[in-house]
């Protein structure tokens, strides 16, 4: 999928939502969509603070949720309250 039609899914689905398109979520859909493995949500803190994108946890966790609520990444619990995305 070519970047300029992932991020029109994006814009899409946080419409649906009623959220704004800001660049904090859409690092956090890049960060989620380039990857290559599993990760979980320091993983993404910490990626997008060395890219110098000061992004909060607390705006991290709730656009993983509005993706996983509308299928465009799955959440894997993996015990003790873990999850990677």
């Amino acid at each position: 999928m070519g970047k300029k039609a992932s991020l029109e899914i994006l814009k899409s689905v946080l419409k649906k939502e009623r959220l704004r398109l800001t660049d904090h979520r859409i690092a956090i859909w890049n960060q989620v969509q380039n990857s290559k493995k599993h990760m979980d949500v320091e993983e993404i803190f910490s990626l997008l603070k060395t890219k110098k994108k000061n992004v909060s946890r607390a705006t991290i966790y709730r656009t993983l949720d509005v993706l996983v609520k509308n299928r465009l990444i799955r959440k894997m619990d993996v015990g003790d309250g873990y999850s990677l995305y």
